[in-house]
């Protein structure tokens, strides 16, 4: 594939480290923007996959938080988290400073870890950013993670996190995370913010998924 060819040329430095998650990563979420959703109320719509269980529930009025977390999967897949989040959103409100604020809380800790946005733009007619957080080394562990952070802005401010621990690496290694990176971005385009009356391919088949 043409992402395998780019992942050859660009993991010799941490530049072009940075540069081949870019360009994979914007390859794969280009997909993403699509007809606006129809009328009615609004959620957050998407299937956790099997082999997860669910860890933390929190469900107020104007807040929810759903995190599950990989208990019964393939070894590489043990101990990720995917967090399902609703909070109410501020007047004026800046959705990349969001998001960087929402990961900066998360990055405490990480050696040399990496923020970069792959994608920016409409999502069923809802402003949506998507950004990668490559944490090559904790500092009190011998583990790194990857984070994809998806950050959507309609009737309330919605993310999507998938956090997945991985043995500390450096730049020669950083092309064996590809499968995961594949993986997971796939995942995080089916999680979309739905009215209950869309009828968009992309609200039905994530509902379908349900």
């Amino acid at each position: 594939m043409a992402f395998v060819a780019l992942h050859r040329q660009v993991i010799q430095s941490i530049w072009q480290r940075q540069k081949f998650w870019l360009l994979l990563l914007c390859g794969l979420l280009g997909p993403l923007a699509s007809n606006a959703a129809g009328p009615g109320p609004l959620r957050l719509v998407g299937a956790v996959p099997s082999g997860f269980e669910q860890t933390h529930q929190l469900h107020f009025k104007h807040v929810r938080v759903d995190e599950y977390t990989a208990s019964a999967s393939p070894e590489w897949l043990m101990n990720t988290r995917i967090r399902l989040e609703q909070q109410p959103s501020p007047v004026a409100l800046d959705l990349a400073d969001a998001l960087k604020h929402y990961e900066s809380a998360k990055m405490v800790g990480c050696r040399a870890a990496d923020l970069t946005t792959i994608f920016s733009g409409a999502e069923q007619g809802y402003q949506t950013i998507v950004m990668l957080t490559v944490c090559p080394k904790m500092s009190d562990l011998d583990l790194g993670y990857l984070r994809f952070t998806k950050a959507i802005l309609a009737d309330a401010l919605y993310f999507v996190a998938i956090e997945q621990p991985v043995p500390a690496f450096d730049d020669a290694k950083a092309g064996t995370l590809q499968e995961p990176v594949v993986f997971w971005t796939d995942l995080l385009k089916q999680f979309i913010v739905c009215s209950s009356k869309s009828t968009t391919p992309a609200c039905i088949t994530a509902e379908a998924a349900r």
